[in-house]
């Protein structure tokens, strides 16, 4: 097996030495390097190919959030994560882009030891061979819409606020009517009316407006399409209904306020490789809905189709995008969460019961009412892993008026 090579940076040597004694652990699996700044950290890359770098956010001359941004700049293949006790909302605004995870000091190796390997088996999945070939197949996948990049380029400056996103969101005459439509839609439950960018900021958070503004302009660019018609409408309803379950279930396991965001984007982003699959490759997407029809679970005939699952798809453009690794990982892992081996139950678990909830997507439903066909298999074996078997009934309970909406 080979290992994996990670780099650890931190301006205070005490820190590093105990980081080394805490990962002693690790030493048959990892080769770790330990440096004292960011100018040290450059040069030890350009030395020799690491696959993880783990660094501090203060550091004097380069900071953490100025040494992944160029970490990303020059070797865009290295995963990212911040390790800092300064957790003020502009750092971690600023650590975004070019950070993968951020962790909160005091961290123990256990959480450690799991965000990296967590974050290599989402690299191996979004970077598979089968993949990468349905991909180079594939011209024209869709891009978020330039208000999209701006506030990803935005949030990334130390002087990030709410203001600032409001203004740049504002700028799209578009993108800000769109917005607030769906804000005070039924998707969403708001004690008032919202009537500018600045109030969905406030009222509904970053991450989820963040994942509002991508969503929108990639359903824009699918909107018109003659031979998705009423189904885009469908697919819209039925994304929302995943991620207002999934966003429940994470509330009733007791996962806090980010986790619970972030199964909501989850759910809500998940159907973005769908698209791209009905849309660029009808003919195998046919395929995979007549083995759908016969009673093959939905992501069995996708990979049997296309070499990947519509979920694959959608996490690996979500991960060019620039978005948040925990969301990008629950979209890619919500159909087989039982790959992750984790020993706690997290957002990935949440979205993919959401999914199984919410019923078989519009794309896979059958006109015999006789029967239902397309429904996710629960990956129940992995539920009760983690000691959660005998609470599907009560997620099923409290969510029941949604997934029968």
């Amino acid at each position: 097996m080979t290992m994996c090579r990670i780099l650890f940076v931190d301006d205070d040597r005490n820190v590093l030495s105990g980081l080394q004694r805490l990962l002693r652990g690790m030493r048959n699996e990892w080769d770790m390097q330990f440096v004292e700044s960011g100018a040290a950290a450059l040069a030890a890359m350009a030395a020799q190919p690491f696959d993880v770098i783990v660094s501090d956010m203060r550091m004097p001359g380069m900071d953490g959030a100025e040494l992944l941004s160029e970490v990303r700049r020059r070797h865009p293949g290295v995963l990212r994560i911040i390790l800092s006790g300064y957790s003020e909302a502009e750092s971690v605004m600023r650590t975004v882009g070019p950070a993968h995870q951020f962790l909160a000091k005091p961290c123990s190796d256990k959480t450690l030891v799991d965000v990296v390997r967590r974050a290599l088996e989402l690299q191996r999945m979004v970077d598979s061979a089968p993949l990468r070939a349905l991909l180079a197949g594939i011209r024209n996948l869709p891009t978020p819409s330039d208000t999209y990049y701006a506030l990803m380029k935005y949030i990334e400056l130390p002087q990030a606020s709410a203001n600032g996103v409001a203004e740049i969101i504002g700028r799209d005459m578009a993108m800000t009517a769109e917005l607030l439509k769906l804000t005070n839609s039924a998707y969403f439950t708001m004690p008032s009316r919202v009537t500018t960018p600045l109030q969905a900021v406030r009222i509904l958070g970053f991450e989820t407006l963040r994942a509002l503004v991508l969503r929108i302009g990639i359903f824009r660019s699918f909107k018109g399409l003659e031979a998705l018609g009423r189904l885009m409408d469908d697919l819209n309803h039925d994304s929302f209904r995943v991620a207002r379950i999934a966003e429940r279930i994470a509330r009733i396991e007791g996962l806090d306020e980010r986790r619970i965001e972030e199964a909501f984007c989850a759910g809500m982003l998940s159907p973005i490789g769908m698209l791209v699959l009905l849309d660029r490759l009808p003919a195998k997407f046919s395929r995979a809905k007549g083995a759908v029809a016969t009673g093959e679970d939905p992501l069995d005939a996708e990979l049997a189709a296309f070499g990947a699952s519509h979920l694959q798809v959608g996490a690996y453009l979500l991960g060019v995008w620039g978005f948040n690794q925990a969301v990008v990982e629950a979209v890619a892992f919500s159909g087989r969460p039982g790959i992750l081996q984790g020993d706690q139950f997290g957002v990935p678990a949440a979205v993919h019961v959401a999914r199984v909830l919410a019923g078989p997507s519009p794309v896979y439903a059958c006109a015999d009412a006789e029967r239902e066909v397309g429904r996710m298999a629960l990956d129940f074996s992995y539920l009760e892993s983690l000691g959660k078997g005998d609470r599907l009934a009560t997620w099923t309970a409290e969510t029941m008026g949604e997934w029968k909406n």
